[in-house]
């Protein structure tokens, strides 16, 4: 278990905010709890056709700034109108890895457990000179169904719900999916993904690249595959998120398979031999979440919007 006076938490950590005070209070005290000498608040601005919204967006903003309450260098980076969730992450991030070499990202309803902080500034400490490595998760959906041996493993699936990851793999991060024309022809999203999974990948990808929804997440594993890396994801998860209802942009319903308790991690963390990708977790995972994968091929014969069916059907989960 985590020794709370040995631990000081010297990595700088980023809070993207919105509009959900109740949430960001909650993963708030866990960030107010860890004490980061830097905090960096990226937050989006209200959208115009939601009465109301504003004044949440001002609350959830006064709140933080508010409270804190321990020595800290705080950055803000407020929009002045509403960019998105997929554009304000990513310029927010941007912004971030201009001025720092590494960072723990939280999203205002991923809740961490304690020892979050200091099991992302181990592994960015450890991992920081493999550029093997683009990212580090703290968390694992499949960990209630799914067993790992190892404390932490390597996927090509980064799971956002709280994670850390430095400059120079944010710099190989391309919002705009710029390469995907060229690279859609490469053999190897076959090798990466399961047949039913391949379909709903590669339309997901053909959206981002016309820029259809305005989402990030996808974006981060096309550059994972697409340069030849990996992440970090943990046996069991230490990041809950409590973000699932009709005030979330993305989560609007939990998935089926998601019920799961947040574990401390063990320390100290007993680090792999090797770095090698968990194939069988990564096809496990993909298929699981990946169920209507020949639907969406049976669409794209039939010349249906394949891509709003994708989408609109990843939302329902």
């Amino acid at each position: 278990m985590e020794d709370k006076k040995a631990f000081k938490l010297q990595t700088p950590v980023v809070f993207c905010t919105f509009n959900r005070l109740d949430t960001t209070k909650r993963v708030f005290e866990k960030i107010r709890e860890a004490k980061p000498p830097k905090l960096y608040l990226v937050s989006d601005c209200a959208r115009d056709n939601k009465t109301g919204e504003k004044d949440k967006v001002n609350a959830v903003r006064e709140y933080i700034e508010t409270h804190v309450d321990w020595p800290c260098d705080i950055r803000k980076n407020y929009a002045g109108k509403n960019m998105g969730c997929g554009r304000r992450i990513f310029s927010g991030l941007s912004w971030v890895f201009q001025q720092e070499e590494q960072a723990i990202i939280l999203e205002d309803d991923c809740v961490p457990d304690p020892t979050f902080f200091r099991y992302c500034q181990e592994l960015l400490e450890y991992y920081k000179e493999d550029d093997r490595i683009m990212m580090i998760s703290g968390n694992n959906p499949m960990s209630s169904c799914y067993h790992v041996e190892e404390e932490y493993f390597f996927s090509k699936v980064p799971f956002v719900w709280g994670w850390a990851t430095w400059r120079r793999a944010w710099n190989q991060y391309d919002f705009d999916l710029k390469s995907w024309p060229t690279a859609r022809k490469d053999p190897v999203w076959h090798k990466i993904f399961p047949l039913r999974a391949y379909w709903v990948y590669m339309a997901e990808f053909d959206s981002l690249y016309r820029h259809a929804f305005n989402i990030w997440g996808y974006q981060l594993m096309y550059a994972i595959i697409y340069h030849n890396k990996l992440a970090i994801a943990p046996s069991e998860s230490h990041v809950f998120n409590i973000g699932f209802d009709e005030e979330a942009t993305n989560t609007k319903k939990e998935f089926k398979w998601h019920k799961q308790d947040i574990r401390p991690v063990r320390f100290p963390i007993r680090h792999n031999e090797v770095v090698v990708w968990n194939r069988d977790f990564d096809h496990y995972y993909m298929k699981k979440i990946n169920k209507h994968g020949m639907i969406v091929k049976i669409k794209d014969m039939l010349g249906i919007d394949v891509n709003k069916s994708v989408f609109e059907t990843l939302r329902r989960k």
